[in-house]
């Protein structure tokens, strides 16, 4: 029984592992290499399986069984050597849930982002900076919104469709410690769907039957991470968008807060919004337009976080 109780903790644990593992890509700037060791490269990676079991037999109480699953990779390398710094992180996961005996899997979790900066030292506190990231998500994804037909079901996503690159080319400001502020001038979004069916939807702000829609403008990217308390941390990334031929922003924002129990105990919090009024959302009551997408996840249970130097 007590094994049984651990592999459930240590599969619940990869929740943390994300958590934690976006606080070192948000201040990877700020990294400070080990003493005595001339290092180049700096790296950490985790990965794990997050499972939930709920059986029910004869029980007074009501409910229904229940099966979910989610497996996550996070990972980050930097390089540094005089001036040069070069930053790329890779975060993945994707799960899946399923209610009672008879109904199927549906997805619960699906992510898909990679960010990458290479960045010049001008000054102790200012970088020239050219930075590039990519989101979308690996399977179908679906809205069950229908209150009278429970089982159905309406396609709103698939791989690549949609997927976000964007690009960008400016300045980077280090005002304080753990916090860093990129203005670009001159930015590109690109926004992609790879689905005929969305395709042809004119889903995600691109035009019926096109597959890309292309926008220029100006971004702001906002990092920062604080120790709040003893054992306490909170981390952020907000990016903004701005195109050039209107006033309307586009919003990407993650927030992170870490509470370490004790070497192995944590717990974790994670929220996520974007809006795009170019995008029409499927809400849960089945009407459509502009709306903004939140997502948050509490997690407690094990981490074990590995990192990794490479010597000149």
């Amino acid at each position: 029984m007590k094994k049984c109780l651990l592999i459930v903790l240590i599969l619940t644990a990869s929740q943390h592992v994300f958590g934690q593992m976006d606080s070192v890509a948000v201040a990877a700037d700020t990294i400070k290499p080990k003493k005595g060791i001339d290092t180049l490269w700096r790296s950490s990676a985790a990965f794990g399986i997050n499972f939930t079991n709920v059986g029910l037999n004869n029980w007074s109480g009501g409910g229904q069984n229940a099966l979910s699953f989610t497996g996550v990779f996070v990972g980050s390398v930097a390089y540094h050597k005089n001036k040069v710094h070069w930053n790329n992180f890779l975060d993945l996961a994707y799960g899946l849930t399923r209610l009672g005996n008879s109904t199927p899997y549906r997805k619960s979790d699906d992510r898909m982002y990679f960010q990458t900066k290479f960045a010049y030292e001008q000054t102790s506190k200012l970088r020239y900076a050219a930075l590039a990231d990519f989101r979308s998500q690996f399977a179908e994804g679906f809205n069950y919104y229908d209150k009278v037909k429970p089982d159905s079901s309406v396609k709103i996503s698939n791989f690549l469709a949609p997927a976000y690159v964007t690009a960008s080319l400016g300045i980077e400001y280090l005002p304080f410690k753990s916090t860093s502020i990129i203005f670009s001038p001159l930015s590109a979004k690109y926004t992609i769907v790879d689905d005929a069916e969305l395709s042809a939807q004119g889903a995600y702000g691109v035009a019926k039957g096109q597959r890309l829609r292309k926008e220029y403008g100006v971004s702001l990217m906002l990092k920062y991470k604080a120790d709040i308390m003893k054992n306490v941390t909170f981390a952020t990334q907000l990016y903004l968008f701005d195109n050039y031929k209107n006033v309307n922003v586009d919003v990407f924002w993650d927030c992170f807060l870490y509470l370490k129990v004790n070497k192995y105990l944590t717990t974790t919090f994670t929220t996520n919004l974007i809006y795009d009024d170019d995008i029409d959302i499927t809400r849960d009551n089945g009407t459509v337009g502009p709306a903004t997408q939140f997502k948050n996840v509490l997690a407690v249970g094990l981490v074990y976080k590995l990192n990794g130097y490479g010597v000149r």
